[in-house]
């Protein structure tokens, strides 16, 4: 009868340190996710300051440099004055759009790719957007289809673009090379009018786990 209580209460001992440890498993999860989402969360805000302000002279402001209301590791860079949109069923840049790109597109990348944020920095997504007007003698699904690739061409001439403006500075090719993809979102996320649907947008993603501390704050 003494065996059978020692062994009883060993066994329930056991079962309060198993429940033991897993409770202080679990808090001490919950400590580091909270801790690993507060700091990727300020470095997203450190890199959005510095991107406004170093792009705000270039025409840029707080609603064409924003958060993602979809993503709080992720910024949009959207830019002004319609450059980057397109002309119906074209994938073409327009010259302002080439020109805006030759332009600025060295100053985006000294942002990203400096020693302060590019390893912080998980993905430069651009992304592809049309409108929603059919394709004639072709059914709606269909003209789903026809636009998604549009959109795909869209963000890839904006890529081929991109990285032949940084020819000849290695380091910010190198590292939008390794950084940079295109993304095509055919008709999803429309603007007010088709013409404003029609475009390219850039997508800056924060890594959710970034354990390389930041080297200076934005005064």
């Amino acid at each position: 009868m003494e065996d059978q209580s020692n062994s009883d209460h060993l066994n329930s001992s056991m079962t309060d340190l198993m429940t033991s440890l897993m409770v202080i498993f679990i808090l001490l999860l919950l400590v580091f996710v909270h801790r690993t989402a507060g700091k990727d969360a300020a470095v997203t805000d450190v890199l959005l300051k510095r991107l406004r302000y170093e792009m705000t002279p270039q025409g840029f402001s707080e609603q064409t440099i924003r958060p993602d209301p979809r993503d709080r590791n992720a910024i949009l860079v959207i830019v002004p004055d319609r450059l980057m949109n397109f002309q119906a069923g074209q994938s073409n840049l327009r010259p302002e759009g080439e020109t805006f790109l030759k332009k600025y597109i060295p100053d985006l990348a000294g942002v990203l790719c400096s020693d302060q944020f590019r390893s912080s920095i998980e993905s430069i997504e651009v992304e592809g957007h049309t409108d929603t007007q059919p394709y004639v003698g072709h059914s709606a699904e269909e003209s789903q289809g026809l636009n998604l690739k549009l959109s795909q061409d869209r963000s890839m001439v904006v890529v081929k673009n991109a990285l032949a403006d940084l020819s000849g500075t290695e380091t910010k090719r190198g590292c939008f090379l390794e950084k940079l993809s295109a993304s095509g979102r055919g008709e999803q996320d429309q603007e007010a009018t088709p013409d404003e649907s029609r475009r390219v947008i850039l997508k800056i993603r924060v890594k959710v786990v970034d354990a390389a501390p930041l080297r200076a704050e934005v005064q």
